[in-house]
């Protein structure tokens, strides 16, 4: 039987740990050749060890940086020709009631959620649209839809990265270029490890959750995309919340 990405060249940013490694761990066993990203090559070694297949590669970079990011297509293209998928998934999180936020704190937030899909969004078009198109899949958060008290800089940033899916979705249209977004209810990672006491007991999915539907919108038919995807534990309060 076919893989669902054989053959394909995937850049998983922020993959070096939770749902990013699971993606980049899912899409090597569907036939991919990823490269992830991380912020240290100490991060990047230990998810290649965590990975380990001979078609996983690693680059230490900072995805709000240019130059980096620059670095990272640079390499793709020079072992592989080419970059068939880029997953926006690198994002940090930084919680506090308004009035207690730094501006630097806000700004961090921004800088990786946002910024940082632009640049590898920007660089994924200047290569797809040469290679007769490509996907990109950001990962989002039901906060876009759903925000939870505290978390006015990671709730701008996913509502903003929703806007950038859109806008993205129709400069890429006519250039074979589809873009995504995966909205995630709570997944057992590391950010939990800072959660407010009354949601740590709030049921969660495996990151091999995510990582399934991410493969699914990345292995879609030439002539389908899926725009949106909302996946939770049906446990989890999101309907009918407010």
């Amino acid at each position: 039987m076919a893989q669902l990405m054989e053959g394909q060249v995937v850049i998983v940013t922020g993959g070096t740990r939770g749902i990013g490694l699971a993606i980049a761990k899912a899409a090597l066993a569907e036939g991919a050749r990823v490269l992830i990203t991380g912020r240290s090559q100490s991060s990047v070694d230990e998810g290649l060890a965590k990975l380990a297949d001979t078609n996983a590669h690693g680059i230490p970079a900072d995805v709000a940086s240019e130059s980096d990011t620059l670095a990272v297509f640079e390499k793709a293209m020079a072992m592989f020709g080419k970059v068939d998928a880029v997953v926006n998934n690198a994002g940090i999180a930084r919680a506090g009631a308004i009035d207690n936020l730094r501006l630097k704190d806000f700004q961090m937030v921004m800088d990786t959620n946002l910024t940082g899909a632009f640049l590898y969004s920007r660089e994924a078009f200047r290569v797809m649209k040469n290679n007769g198109g490509g996907r990109i899949l950001n990962i989002g958060s039901i906060s876009s839809q759903v925000p939870r008290f505290g978390s006015v800089p990671y709730t701008t940033s996913k509502f903003g990265l929703q806007g950038m899916t859109r806008a993205l979705a129709v400069e890429g249209r006519e250039l074979g270029i589809m873009v995504s977004c995966l909205h995630p209810g709570n997944v057992y990672t590391d950010i939990w490890d800072n959660a407010p006491a009354s949601v740590i007991d709030e049921p969660k999915m495996d990151v091999a959750d995510i990582a399934r539907v991410a493969v699914l919108m990345l292995s879609m038919p030439a002539n389908a995309t899926i725009i949106d995807a909302t996946v939770l534990d049906h446990r989890q309060p999101f309907l009918g919340r407010g």
